[in-house]
């Protein structure tokens, strides 16, 4: 996979802080079904939870207590199941001769700009929902900092390795001959 944004050069090679350009990489549409089939298994063992509880203490004066737990159950699944849109939406990465930005959040963004003299390596990886989705979790390690790893997750997995290929190539190497 070449990388249009990349081999386009829309910033010089000296230019970390220019401007972005507006193609970013977004999350494929089926990260959405994913992540709502994970939130899905969430609920059954939240719910299966609760269940047992209210077998366990079956008093009516825990009726209300347990009402409550449900309808705060029921109202936290919904809001999460129609902010999950946004939040796909939101997520977006770019990978530039310099750097690698990361962007995410609806209400509380984040955005990461990773310089790619400070990786020190890449990992890929697959959860079994994300296995049966063809999706998989990029990390990005970096030297030192206090967000020493930046997480790409729920990206295509074709996507994923060949961004850790191009990182790999990307990453400045010392040369270890000079030094002797």
């Amino acid at each position: 996979m070449t990388n249009q944004l990349l081999d386009a050069g829309f910033l010089d090679d000296q230019c970390l802080t220019g401007p972005l350009p507006d193609q970013w990489l977004l999350l494929p549409t089926v990260a959405l079904t994913k992540r709502r089939y994970s939130w899905l298994l969430t609920l059954i063992v939240v719910v299966s939870g609760l269940m047992v509880a209210q077998w366990w203490w079956d008093s009516h004066w825990l009726f209300p207590l347990v009402l409550a737990c449900w309808g705060l159950t029921g109202l936290i699944f919904l809001a999460s199941w129609f902010c999950l849109p946004l939040d796909i939406r939101h997520t977006r990465f770019l990978l530039r001769t310099q750097d690698f930005l990361l962007q995410s959040g609806v209400l509380w963004r984040r955005a990461a700009l990773i310089p790619l003299h400070r990786v020190q390596h890449v990992t890929i990886s697959q959860g079994p929902l994300q296995k049966r989705f063809g999706l998989a979790t990029l990390k990005v390690y970096t030297a030192g900092g206090l967000d020493a790893e930046a997480a790409l997750a729920d990206i295509e997995y074709r996507v994923a390795q060949a961004l850790s290929e191009q990182l790999s190539q990307l990453i400045p190497r010392g040369d270890t001959d000079a030094e002797h």
